[in-house]
């Protein structure tokens, strides 16, 4: 007998939900990798669950409390010197109670793990790299391809990077505005391969992820109320939404690519364009000019 199987509205949403979910556990749990290992349990266990038994009411609520309970059987199992780590941080008393209940209304903390994982401790391409794993959602395939070294290679460095946010004691909370200032540049390149990534699929059968690449002008537009008058934050912002309004018009029935020149512009989202314009008038003229803007 098969195994159901996840219908592919039900995969994107996983995929949409996987680093809000890390997001709330690192707020209350701090301990990145275990955070990370208990979403991504919660994850496999929602992809042979649901199928069986339908997808519940809050999906993102479920995913929480499912997390939470693996954090809770890794408390109860774990040594005296782990329970010694977690003791900075949280009690089992705390665990318990946080894994009881979940509410949907509980804050996005996407942005405060993106900000975290850009922190200035880790270099610029293990920041990166780590951000793409966490926050995009990608595999360590992806990010080695877009980095353009061995798998093996991208292992190390998101591992490496993991211990630093570990051992650093990092507090995880949205940075102040010089801090945002600090870690901004790599923000905005991280937010920017994650679109790319989006634009066109490094892997599997389609030519867009869009998932990734709407994930990536959500992100950037919530970058952007942090830093309303940064012209690079602008632009990059507007770059991702006016290359997005062609989406609909890039590819085929087939999934084939259509160029630039024979695209159908009818099929261009007037709406995004002209949003991605008025973003570009309104910061032109606010200090220097940079790539993203060009």
């Amino acid at each position: 007998m098969s195994r159901p199987v996840l219908d592919p509205d039900a995969e994107h949403l996983l995929r949409d939900l996987a680093p809000q979910v890390l997001g709330a556990m690192m707020r209350r749990y701090r301990d990145f990798a275990a955070c990370e290992d208990a979403v991504q349990e919660a994850l496999l266990a929602a992809s042979q669950q649901w199928p069986r038994e339908g997808r519940p009411d809050s999906p993102r609520g479920w995913l929480i409390q499912v997390a939470s309970r693996r954090m809770v059987d890794q408390v109860r199992s774990d040594s005296a010197r782990r329970l010694r780590e977690y003791s900075a941080a949280l009690d089992i008393g705390q665990v318990v109670a946080a894994a009881s209940v979940e509410s949907e209304a509980d804050e996005d903390e996407t942005l405060t793990l993106l900000f975290m994982c850009c922190h200035p401790s880790l270099t610029p391409a293990s920041a990166v790299a780590l951000t793409l794993r966490a926050v995009g959602g990608l595999t360590t395939a992806q990010i080695a391809h877009a980095f353009l070294v061995p798998e093996a290679t991208m292992a190390q460095r998101i591992s490496r990077a993991k211990q630093t946010i570990r051992t650093s004691g990092l507090r995880f909370e949205r940075p102040a505005a010089l801090a945002r200032a600090e870690r901004l540049e790599t923000v905005l390149r991280v937010l920017y391969l994650i679109f790319n990534e989006g634009y066109t699929a490094s892997v599997g059968p389609s030519l867009q992820r869009v998932d990734l690449s709407s994930e990536a002008i959500r992100l950037m537009r919530g970058v952007h109320r942090l830093a309303p008058d940064d012209a690079e934050v602008a632009g990059l912002l507007a770059l991702m939404i006016l290359t997005d309004a062609r989406r609909d018009a890039r590819s085929g029935p087939a999934g084939e690519l259509i160029p630039l020149q024979q695209q159908d512009r009818s099929r261009w989202a007037r709406g995004a364009i002209d949003e991605g314009v008025a973003l570009l008038s309104a910061t032109l003229g606010k200090g220097r000019v940079g790539p993203y803007q060009l």
